[in-house]
């Protein structure tokens, strides 16, 4: 998906597309980091 919006920047040179771009790609490192530390299913978590 990040790339979908890498190629439309390239294609636009619109700061925009390059902002939607940067965000696709902090949102994936932030989902990747969620998914690593994210206890195992069953156990209770700290709310």
């Amino acid at each position: 998906m990040e790339e979908e919006y890498w190629k439309r920047f390239l294609k636009t040179g619109k700061i925009k597309d390059y902002l939607y771009y940067k965000g696709m790609k902090i949102c994936t490192q932030v989902m990747e980091r969620y998914t690593e530390v994210r206890p195992p299913e069953g156990h209770a978590s700290r709310s």
